[in-house]
Formats: C-alpha cells, sequence, structure tokens
C-alpha cells in the first residue's frame, strides 16, 4: 500500500489590505450615520467624539491601505485593489469629517456672535 501525500499549497494573504478595508467600512457606516437610526443621528455629526472615530477609522484606512499596495507589488499578494478603494474612501470620509465640523464650528461661532449682539 502506498500513502499518497497531497501538498496543498496556501496563497499569502495581504493582512493589511484587510485591516484597510474593515477601517474604511467603519468610516464610511459612521461618517454616513447609519449607525444610528434615531433622531439622535441628525446631531451626531456635531459632535467631537463623531469626528474622532471617522478620522480615526479613516486614517487607519489610508496608512494601512498605502502599506497594503507597496505589500502587494513586491511580494504579489492579493488585495492591491482593495487597498486602494479603501484608500479614496478613506479621503472621502476624512475631508467630509472635517468639513462637517468646519460647518458645526461655524455655526456655533455665529450663534455665540448673535448672542453677543443681543445682549
Amino acid at each position: 500500500m502506498v500513502d499518497v501525500v497531497e501538498e496543498v499549497r496556501i496563497q499569502p494573504e495581504n493582512r493589511a489590505a484587510g485591516i484597510s478595508m474593515g477601517a474604511a467600512m467603519v468610516a464610511v457606516i459612521v461618517a454616513s450615520g447609519s449607525m444610528w437610526a434615531s433622531a439622535a443621528s441628525f446631531y451626531m455629526p456635531a459632535t467631537a467624539g463623531w469626528f474622532v472615530l471617522v478620522e480615526l477609522s479613516a486614517w487607519t484606512a489610508i496608512v494601512s491601505g498605502h502599506v497594503a499596495r507597496r505589500r502587494a507589488r513586491h511580494h504579489r499578494l492579493p488585495g492591491r485593489w482593495w487597498a486602494l478603494a479603501s484608500i479614496l474612501a478613506g479621503w472621502v470620509c476624512s475631508l467630509y469629517a472635517g468639513l462637517v465640523m468646519l460647518v458645526a464650528i461655524g455655526v456655533f461661532a455665529g450663534f455665540a456672535l448673535l448672542f453677543e449682539a443681543l445682549r
């Protein structure tokens, strides 16, 4: 009787691409307001916690996406296009959060000036 040994080759994975895509999905879900399905979701972009969560996840997606693209190119790993998509989503979410915070700060500054003028 002959024992047959089968060789199984497992394709190496690009973990940075998975991390990048996960962080980009968190940034998109939180930035879009899909995480909160209540009336409070209207006020969430005006909070610093929302801004920090979106920015942290967006920058995680951007940095790990660049790492994933470099690993994919140099080591011929999969995930190069997923990493590019998460880099783009990270930049869009980061810019969106920055603009929302600028608008929120402008609204609060306008109210402060208005109430000061009414005194």
